[in-house]
């Protein structure tokens, strides 16, 4: 049997070293080597370990004639093409829960050193001064913490200061009211509503552009007076400038952050504010979180190459040819119909339910869109990628359950898929098939019949049914310039309710969409991006 051959790109403990002692596999441990070299070494290689130092991009993997496998010795995968990977059947794997600790126990230390003044306290005695009245603190105990992300830092951050004694709500639209009640927490469905409430607020939720200035001037306002505020999450969520205008109206009484919009920040005014900590970017650095991954990263590499085994892959690229191929357009189809429940999301999600007519529907193929709808749905707000591989686990770890049903052959249409997501007191339903060989339709929803095209930027605007509407949806657009370039309409009964869904060429801005909300007649609009 040939021995495989793992390149370890990057420093990785001794301790996780060991575990690779006489097991059939060559080990060419080489950290820090210069670009060339890194180069010929990963020629050979059928697994590759790196942290963050190795930069995996597609000119990198074109020297890789043999690899199978890269492990990132860290959560995040931001320094390695995973698309170009994907092409080249290379599977990447993370290690997800390597910090989870660390990251929880970080955000717990800036909220009480917020709460005691530590650092302001620890720079005063260097400075030979004696301030005990100048910082006073307050008990953390009956205060309440809102927790926004109840993902796997969120929930160990609850667990957490709910020893200290805070009382705690939580604000996350993706998790289900099972886990929160699990979790003994007070689950809010609105963000403003949250912030209005609580003495300290602490992030935990993922970059991107969908949490981008989640906490901005807007829900700052709305905030508790003197609330105390922690971003160990990721820079940007939490909106730099709108920040220090609060912090400087004293709105908010002080913040601690330890992720930047850019990075290192150098010294803002926002760093330099006096009611400010700050740190580097130390959620995950402890010796147990950088030796927890090191250790994870070995062992999947283990798996891998002597069992064939997966733990944690970011990409999907081990599926049968038979569902890669022929069913590809059904798979899309899934993917932008669980998007397209994301952003349509009333309350909190805890049942999806998906049901198949017609007879292309196996049971493998049934589990393989299950999960990819699953990847749409939880895709847009994860912190880690989601993929066809790992979705039903993620559904799991969010309290989501999960029912897949054949029923039968439909009225209407040869193959077609239905989703319906309910919440504790609502359900909302989407119906859709293939047309031809590629053409992804929406067909249903919440009852209401449609032949729309589901794909790119949509406007779905609910109205009442009577004459005049179509132009008043069409006139606001024009008026701003937007396009149409599909629409389908839907009713009913006559003069009841009608839904148009309108494919536009671009975004439409948000100013444009509160016009719309406020036209006589309109009921209520959403704006959604289905791919």
């Amino acid at each position: 049997m040939e021995r495989k051959l793992l390149f370890i790109a990057d420093k990785l403990s001794e301790d996780a070293l060991r575990l690779l002692k006489d097991l059939p596999i060559a080990v060419d441990n080489r950290p820090g080597l210069p670009l060339d070299q890194k180069l010929l070494a990963v020629a050979k290689a059928h697994a590759l370990i790196v942290r963050s130092e190795t930069r995996v991009d597609k000119a990198f993997l074109e020297h890789a004639e043999c690899l199978e496998l890269i492990v990132r010795a860290g959560v995040g995968v931001d320094n390695i093409d995973v698309d170009a990977a994907t092409r080249r059947g290379i599977v990447v794997q993370n290690i997800p829960d390597g910090n989870v600790r660390s990251a929880a126990e970080h955000a717990i230390a800036l909220i009480l050193a917020l709460a005691r003044n530590l650092p302001q306290g620890h720079m005063s005695m260097k400075e030979g001064k004696w301030e005990r009245g100048k910082l006073t603190g307050v008990e953390v105990r009956d205060k309440v913490l809102g927790v926004i992300g109840l993902g796997k830092i969120g929930r160990h951050v609850v667990q957490m200061a709910t020893g200290l004694g805070f009382k705690i709500l939580a604000y996350d639209p993706y998790v289900s009211p099972r886990l929160a009640e699990e979790l003994s927490v007070e689950l809010v469905a609105d963000l403003a509503a949250l912030v209005e409430r609580v003495d300290f607020l602490t992030v935990h939720v993922p970059g991107g552009a969908g949490t981008k200035s989640l906490i901005g001037e807007d829900i700052l306002n709305r905030a508790k007076p003197g609330i105390r505020i922690v971003n160990c999450a990721r820079g940007g969520i939490v909106d730099e400038e709108a920040l220090l205008s609060a912090l400087e109206s004293n709105k908010v009484a002080a913040a601690a952050i330890d992720v930047f919009s850019q990075e290192p920040p150098g010294l803002t005014p926002l760093v330099s504010h006096p009611r400010v900590i700050v740190t580097p970017h130390l959620g995950a650095s402890t010796r147990e979180a950088q030796e927890n991954v090191a250790i994870g990263a070995v062992e999947q590499v283990i798996d891998y190459l002597l069992h064939r085994k997966l733990h944690s892959p970011v990409n999907a690229v081990v599926l049968d040819p038979e569902l890669r191929e022929g069913m590809q357009p059904y798979r899309d189809l899934a993917l932008r119909l669980g998007r397209l429940h994301a952003q349509m999301l009333d309350g909190n999600p805890a049942r999806i339910v998906i049901k198949f007519y017609g007879d292309i529907f196996t049971d493998k193929v049934q589990s393989y869109i299950t999960n990819s709808v699953l990847e749409g749905f939880l895709g847009l707000r994860s912190d880690q990628p989601v993929n066809v591989i790992n979705s039903r686990a993620m559904a799991k770890d969010q309290g989501l359950a999960v029912e897949a049903r054949s029923e039968g052959k439909s009225r209407y249409f040869q193959n077609m898929i239905r989703v319906e997501v309910a919440s504790g007191t609502a359900s909302r339903e989407l119906g859709g098939t293939i047309r031809g060989r590629s053409g992804l339709r929406l067909v249903s929803l919440d009852g209401f019949q449609f032949d729309a095209v589901l794909e790119g930027n949509m406007l779905i605007v609910a109205n009442q049914d009577r004459p005049g509407m179509i132009g008043v949806l069409g006139n606001a657009l024009a008026a701003h310039n937007i396009n149409i370039s599909y629409m389908s309409l839907g009713r009913d009964r006559p003069s009841g309710t009608a839904i148009a869904l309108v494919n536009v060429d671009e975004p439409v801005p948000a100013r444009v969409v509160e016009d719309l909300r406020g036209r006589d007649g309109i009921v209520w609009v959403r704006q959604v991006q289905v791919g």
